[in-house]
């Protein structure tokens, strides 16, 4: 009789163990999201919450939030999001109609310039552009220099410019897959009652709404929460964009805490007009659905005339704008001597290079982020997949967690890492200024992210398989080792590589946590750029960049050469 009476009580233990786990994983969750935010939020209606003083400032916090400087910097960040939201939707819309619906020759490298696109930085891309219209400049090297385009680019189309381009892959993955529920009895019904290509293109741009208004509305929330090209490109042209305004209310001389909260409240207000924008029409998804059983696929199109010359010269234009110009501008500065007299044989030099590698100043920067990279991207992804275990259950705590993964994705990465400021400077809890706190926030920046990016595949895997293999006798681990982890290696090892990438040039919580003496490697470039030491700068972002895909290029090989053949998938593709 004693193994019968042991059973219930293994699975009593064993209930237990797991509720002591979700409950850990939730402690760790709140601690890392939900009250650093609330403790900051809270500033804009307790102002003195945490004991700090406000010199000099007594107007309320949201007075001052919609006057003076705070309210230029929300009223341009508006602006630019609506332009960049436009700009953005309409360019993604079309680059997903060439390689979804035609046979452009270039559908491949469309595809692999919107990812390197979405890796990139947005300060790296800004930093390009600064370089290349900063007086005496490359521009100036080349001996072509008019005062419009500086003027353009140091300004606010240059802003604009920028952020449409970095946020053009997040519009083409919104659209693209939506190419596909448009069947091609569509373009056939058209043809017999006799409508034109322009009405045809304005009925499937209809049925493409749900998705036209997903993408607006990432840009839009994506360009009003950036702060890589604030605090480059923004910042030299003099153009307050709301968040460096919350910025120096919490780096400048006088700090004003409740003034940032206040700020950060109205930058979520706008960010929700477009997320409301969005559910409005999923709302009345309905209408739109067209896909069937019935449906059958499109035919793609063959580009003739001025057609296939407009494609040609927008990817050129593109490819000019997006990476060949900030390119080009990176490199050649990195490889002068004076910037702005030329790529000639006695200007040319290596120095910045050899001086990269050479001051433990620059590659301190650089190994001390690339460490945090390492655990943060790891613990990242640990607690990814135990928050998607308690997604994948359909009950009250799943939905409010997925609702506060989705708020914390709008926010503003600035918001988070100022709430840690005030959640870690405590008696309680003395983090402030170490390279815990700084993990932590890399952490939980990067974890919204990961966890949507790793909700599918998860999702995918039936129920049944786990069940299948308990009857054949594998235990939790066994099931785990043998059988979901090889169907979900690809994406982890996926999701692992874009959240330590990401994590290696983040900004925002850089500049704000970073230990004294010890800065992470946006914050040296960034430093470099204010400084105007554009060559130091360069090198080291292209060294950084190189050994980032060398990294990731090694980390495929080994995983295709050691890995069992079961879980390599990516042989084959």
């Amino acid at each position: 009789m004693t193994p019968v009476l042991a059973r219930p009580r293994l699975k009593s233990l064993g209930r237990f163990a797991q509720g002591s786990l979700g409950a850990l994983i939730l402690l760790v969750f709140a601690l890392l999201l939900v009250y650093p935010l609330a403790s900051f939020l809270a500033l804009a209606f307790v102002p003195h919450l945490f004991g700090q003083s406000v010199e000099g400032v007594s107007a309320p916090p949201f007075r001052q939030a919609m006057s003076g400087y705070a309210l230029r910097g929300l009223l341009n960040s508006l602006l630019l999001g609506l332009w960049v939201g436009a700009i953005a939707t309409l360019l993604g819309a079309y680059l997903s109609w060439l390689t979804e619906r035609t046979r452009h020759p270039l559908a491949g490298l469309i595809r692999g310039g919107m990812w390197a696109l979405f890796l990139i930085p947005s300060y790296l891309l800004a930093i390009g552009w600064l370089i290349l219209a900063e007086r005496g400049g490359l521009l100036s090297g080349l001996g072509w220099d008019p005062a419009w385009l500086r003027h353009f680019i140091v300004g606010f189309g240059g802003v604009v410019l920028v952020l449409s381009v970095k946020m053009l892959p997040f519009a083409y993955l919104a659209i693209a897959p939506s190419w596909h529920g448009i069947g091609g009895e569509l373009g056939e019904a058209a043809r017999v009652h006799g409508l034109s290509p322009a009405r045809t293109a304005w009925l499937e741009a209809r049925l493409l709404w749900p998705a036209l208004a997903a993408a607006f509305a990432v840009t839009f929330a994506e360009a009003l929460s950036d702060f890589g090209v604030a605090a480059t490109l923004g910042a030299t042209a003099n153009l307050p964009l709301a968040t460096y305004t919350i910025y120096q209310a919490l780096y400048s001389a006088p700090l004003n805490f409740p003034l940032a909260a206040a700020s950060s409240w109205l930058l979520l207000l706008l960010t929700s007009l477009a997320v409301g924008l969005q559910a409005w029409v999923s709302a009345r998804a309905a209408r739109y659905a067209v896909l069937s059983g019935r449906s059958r696929s499109n035919r793609r199109l063959s580009l003739r005339g001025w057609a296939r010359g407009l494609a040609w010269a927008v990817l050129a234009l593109l490819a000019l704008v997006g990476l060949f110009i900030p390119g080009l501008a990176t490199l050649s500065t990195s490889l002068v001597r004076v910037i702005g007299q030329g790529l000639n044989w006695s200007n040319l030099t290596l120095a910045n290079y050899a001086e990269a590698l050479s001051q433990r100043g620059l590659l301190g920067p650089l190994a001390y982020s690339a460490e945090l990279a390492l655990l943060s991207a790891t613990a990242t992804l640990v607690l990814a997949v135990f928050l998607i275990g308690i997604l994948r259950r359909s009950s009250r705590l799943a939905r409010w967690l997925d609702l506060v993964l989705l708020s914390t994705l709008a926010l503003p990465g600035l918001v988070l890492a100022a709430g840690y400021i005030f959640a870690y400077n405590l008696p309680f809890a003395p983090l402030y200024g170490t390279s815990i706190l700084l993990a932590m926030a890399y952490t939980a920046g990067a974890l919204p992210s990961a966890s949507r990016i790793l909700l599918g595949p998860f999702v995918q895997i039936q129920r049944g398989l786990s069940e299948a293999a308990r009857v054949h006798g594998l235990s939790s681990g066994k099931t785990a080792w043998r059988i979901v982890l090889p169907l979900l290696a690809q994406p982890l090892l996926y999701a692992w590589l874009l959240a330590a990438s990401g994590i290696l040039f983040e900004l925002p919580a850089s500049e704000l946590l970073y230990p004294p003496g010890h800065p992470p490697l946006a914050v040296a470039l960034v430093k470099f750029v204010h400084d105007f030491n554009f060559g130091l700068s360069t090198a080291l972002e292209l060294l950084t960049a190189s050994l980032v895909f060398l990294v990731v290029l090694l980390l495929r090989v080994l995983a295709s050469r050691w890995l069992p053949r079961g879980w390599v998938r990516w042989r084959q593709m």
